[in-house]
Formats: C-alpha cells, sequence, structure tokens
C-alpha cells in the first residue's frame, strides 16, 4: 500500500493506493521429487523416443517412396498423403503437449484448403506448398534425434540414481565381480555410502534435468506445429497478450 497527501483549501487530505506489487503473484509451479508432474513429464520424454522412431521412420520411407514415383505422377497423390498425414501428427502432438504450451498456442492456418479442392491445379498446388504441413513434416523428423537424446538420458537417469542409492542392499547378493563398479567393490562402507550419495544427488537433479528437456520439446512443438500472427508478431494468435507495461501502454 502506498500513501498519497495533498493540500487544499479545507487542508491536507491522505489518499491511500494500492501499489502494483501488492498485487496477487501466482504461485510458482514446484520442482522436486514429491511433484507428480516431474514423473508424468519423464514418461512423455520417454514416449517421445518411441514415437519419434516411428515418424521418422514413416516419413522417410514416405517421402523417398513419393520422390522416387514423382516421375510417374504417382509420387504427387503420395506425397499429398504424406503431407495429410504430416497434419495429422501435429495434431496429435499438439494435444500431448497440451500442458506445456499453455491455452495461447493454436494450431497452424491451411489458407486456400476450404475453398479450393485437390480436383483443381490451384488446389493441388495449395496442398503441395502448405507451409504448415511441411513444418510438421519437419517436426516428424527431428523428433527422432531430440527424443532419442531425452528419453535416453531420462531413462538412463532415474536408472542410475536409482541403482546407486540402492546399490548397498543388493551389491553382497551378487557374485563376487558382479559387485564391482570400476573396480571399486560396492561392499566395503566408504564406496556404499557414496554410492548413495551420488545416487541422492542425481535423484535431487533429475526433477530439474527433465524439466529442461521438456522446455526443448515445447520449443520444438512450439516452433514448428503452433503459429503466430503475421500482423503483430509479437502477440499469440490465440488471443491478447498481456504486456509488461500494464493496459493503455504502448
Amino acid at each position: 500500500m502506498s500513501s498519497t497527501r495533498f493540500s487544499g483549501p479545507r487542508g491536507s487530505e491522505t489518499i491511500t493506493t494500492a501499489a502494483a506489487t501488492d498485487r496477487p503473484t501466482r504461485a510458482q509451479p514446484t520442482v522436486g521429487l514429491r511433484d507428480p508432474r516431474t514423473y508424468a513429464i519423464s514418461l512423455r520424454l520417454v514416449t517421445d523416443l518411441v514415437v519419434g522412431t516411428v515418424t521418422f521412420t514413416v516419413m522417410v520411407t514416405l517421402l523417398a517412396a513419393s520422390a522416387g514415383l514423382m516421375i510417374t505422377l504417382l509420387g504427387i497423390p503420395l506425397l499429398v498423403g504424406t503431407l495429410l498425414l504430416a497434419r495429422a501428427v501435429g495434431v496429435i502432438e499438439r494435444r500431448r503437449a497440451g500442458p506445456l504450451l499453455g491455452p495461447t498456442e493454436v494450431a497452424p492456418a491451411h489458407p486456400g484448403h476450404g475453398v479450393r479442392g485437390l480436383d483443381s491445379l490451384h488446389g493441388l498446388r495449395d496442398r503441395l506448398t502448405d507451409a504448415g504441413d511441411w513444418r510438421a513434416v519437419a517436426y516428424s523428423l527431428l523428433l527422432f534425434p531430440v527424443g532419442l537424446v531425452a528419453g535416453t538420458v531420462t531413462v538412463a537417469g532415474w536408472a542410475t540414481a536409482a541403482a546407486a542409492v540402492t546399490a548397498p542392499a543388493y551389491a553382497g547378493r551378487l557374485d563376487d565381480s558382479s559387485h564391482l563398479l570400476a573396480g571399486i567393490n560396492l561392499e566395503e562402507p566408504v564406496a556404499a555410502v557414496i554410492s548413495v550419495v551420488a545416487g541422492v544427488a542425481l535423484l535431487m537433479m533429475m526433477p530439474r534435468i527433465v524439466r529442461d528437456l521438456a522446455r526443448v520439446q515445447a520449443t520444438l512443438v512450439r516452433e514448428l506445429l503452433t503459429r503466430l500472427c503475421a500482423a503483430r508478431p509479437r502477440r499469440p494468435c490465440g488471443g491478447p497478450r498481456r504486456w509488461e507495461g500494464g493496459p493503455g501502454r504502448g
């Protein structure tokens, strides 16, 4: 709260106004092992590895077949079908990434598709030159390397942390050589303590790691599967944007 004193013919009076700092602030999302979203995001990163492998394989196969059949004109309808399939992949991926993107992200526009059909030359050209569909193709291809790295890091991180924390419990039940890690005997007390400490430290780091990997995935979806208004590049098409200067400021 802030107070302002005004002087007038009847004396001075004080008017109390609310400062901008008194506005309620939205709670920041928690990041930690007790946050269920940490494990939901981890599951998504692992599924991205599988989905990316499928989309990459299908798109490379269809694009190669379309290019090979283009001389016989059979490649044109196959290419159109490939673009439509990529658009469907974009719809599914936007829905999967909805919690990461927010409500202001919308699907890319497909101008002319509702007016011109495939029976006309212009309609066929619109299909083959649709920027949104080709961006969906690029996403289907890029999801494989991005998903491969993110999924591998996620699985390896959680598995390594769990194995390090529980190593003292199962090391003694292994044979003479299995409980050796890089030549270190995990049955020794000092090695067991170091293993547990390292495992706990990695466990504490994993929520932040998976959140950072999820930001990369969200950026990929946002850049290739959503759009921004061309007339106002700083404002999303899904709705008005709240400017930092507040209403009425340019």
